[in-house]
C-alpha cells in the first residue's frame, strides 16, 4: 500500500535499510498529516527505531526519499530538520545539567534567541509539567521526569512533525497515564508518530496505525478500520503461495496482512459472515489461490500482533 501523500507532514517513499548484509527495511512508504497522530507497531527488533531514526534524519536511507513539510531530508536537510522534533528511546539528556538550563540549550540548538527562546522555554515547561523541577539536577530526576525532558526538547521550537521513539517505555502506570496524556493534547496543526512494542498504547493514543515485521510493513489502516462493526477481518490459510496483488479483487477489499505468504489476514468492507460466505465460495480460487481454512476473527490488530509473538517465538514455522 502506498503512502497517502495528500496534506502530508510526513511523507516516505520506497524507505529501504541495509546494516551490511542484513535487511533492516524494505521497500517502506509512510504518511502522516497534520492533527493525525500515528502509531508504528511491532515487535522488539522489527525496524521501529531504525525507520524513525531514517525519518529524523539521524541515518541515511540506502533507498528511497523523506521529506518533512515538502522539504526533502536528503536535498534540504536544514529546512527539513526545521520542521520535526526527535524524542529517541534513550533520552539524549545532559545529567550534570539543571531542566531549565538544559531546554534554554535546546532552544539555542534550534536557532532560537532571545524572547522568543525564553517563552518557548516556559511553554514547554508547563506542556511536559516541569515546573517543580526546572531548577533540579536532571541526572537526580527519575526516568518519568526525563521521559518529559526529552519530549519537552522535542518540541520546544513547536516543530510540525513530532517524531517519538518507545515515549512510555520503563514508565511506572502514572507516569505512563501522564506521558499518554501529553500525546493526546500535542494539537490539531501537529503531526505525530510514535513506535511501540504494547499494543494498548497505540490503541489509547492513535488514529491510524502501522505494523512492521522484520522490516517489511504489513498493516497501514486506521482505528477505525479495525474497530468499526461496518469492517471484518478473516484468516486465510492457503495451499499456494500468495501474495498482496491475490486479494486486491476481492469484493470490498481493504487490506491483506501477511503472517507467511500461505497464511493472512484479511480485512475487508463487509459483514463477518459475508467475508467468509464469499472466500469459503471461490472468490480467492478465481484468482488462482485456494483456501484451506476461513475463520473470521474479532480483533484484527490483536489477532495478528499475537500471530507475529507466534511466529517470532517458533522460528521457521511453516503455517
Amino acid at each position: 500500500m502506498g503512502a497517502d501523500t495528500s496534506q502530508a507532514l510526513l511523507c516516505a517513499d520506497g524507505v529501504s535499510m541495509r546494516y551490511g548484509d542484513q535487511r533492516a527495511l524494505q521497500n517502506i512508504d509512510l504518511s502522516v498529516k497534520a492533527g493525525e497522530t500515528v502509531g508504528l507497531l511491532g515487535l522488539n527488533g522489527a525496524g521501529k527505531s531504525t525507520l524513525l531514526k531514517i525519518l529524523s534524519g539521524v541515518l541515511t536511507t540506502h533507498q528511497g526519499h523523506v521529506s518533512i513539510a515538502g522539504a526533502s531530508l536528503s536535498r534540504d536537510p536544514i529546512n527539513a530538520r526545521r520542521q520535526l522534533g526527535y524524542a529517541p528511546d534513550t533520552p539524549p539528556l545532559y545529567a550534570e545539567f539543571r531542566v531549565l538550563e538544559f531546554l534554554r540549550f535546546a532552544a539555542k540548538l534550534r536557532r532560537m534567541k532571545g524572547i522568543e527562546a525564553n517563552r518557548a522555554v516556559e511553554r514547554v515547561i508547563e506542556l511536559c509539567q516541569l515546573g517543580d523541577v526546572q531548577k533540579r539536577v536532571i541526572g537526580n530526576l527519575s526516568h518519568g521526569y526525563q521521559q518529559r525532558i526529552n519530549l519537552a526538547q522535542a518540541m520546544v521550537h513547536q516543530p510540525a512533525l513530532l517524531i517519538l521513539d518507545e515515549p512510555t517505555n520503563g514508565l511506572d502506570p502514572a507516569q505512563l497515564l501522564e506521558i499518554r496524556s501529553l500525546i493526546k493534547n500535542l494539537g490539531s496543526e501537529q503531526a505525530t508518530i510514535f513506535s511501540s512494542h504494547q499494543l494498548a498504547e497505540v490503541q489509547a493514543n492513535c488514529q491510524r496505525v502501522v505494523l512492521i515485521d522484520t522490516g517489511r510493513k504489513i498493516l497501514d489502516l486506521g482505528m477505525d478500520q479495525l474497530t468499526d462493526d461496518n469492517y471484518s477481518t478473516v484468516e486465510v490459510r492457503l495451499k499456494q503461495a500468495a501474495s498482496d496483488s491475490d486479494f486486491q479483487h476481492l469484493p470490498g477489499f481493504v487490506a491483506a496482512c501477511a503472517v507467511n505468504p500461505k497464511h493472512w489476514l484479511l480485512t475487508t468492507l463487509k459483514s463477518r459472515d459475508n467475508a467468509v460466505r464469499d472466500l469459503d465460495a471461490g472468490s480467492l480460487t478465481v484468482q488462482g489461490v485456494e483456501p484451506v481454512r476461513v475463520t473470521p476473527v474479532g480483533n484484527h490488530l490483536e489477532t495478528l500482533f499475537g500471530l507475529l509473538r507466534v511466529k517470532t517465538d517458533t522460528p521457521g514455522e511453516a503455517t
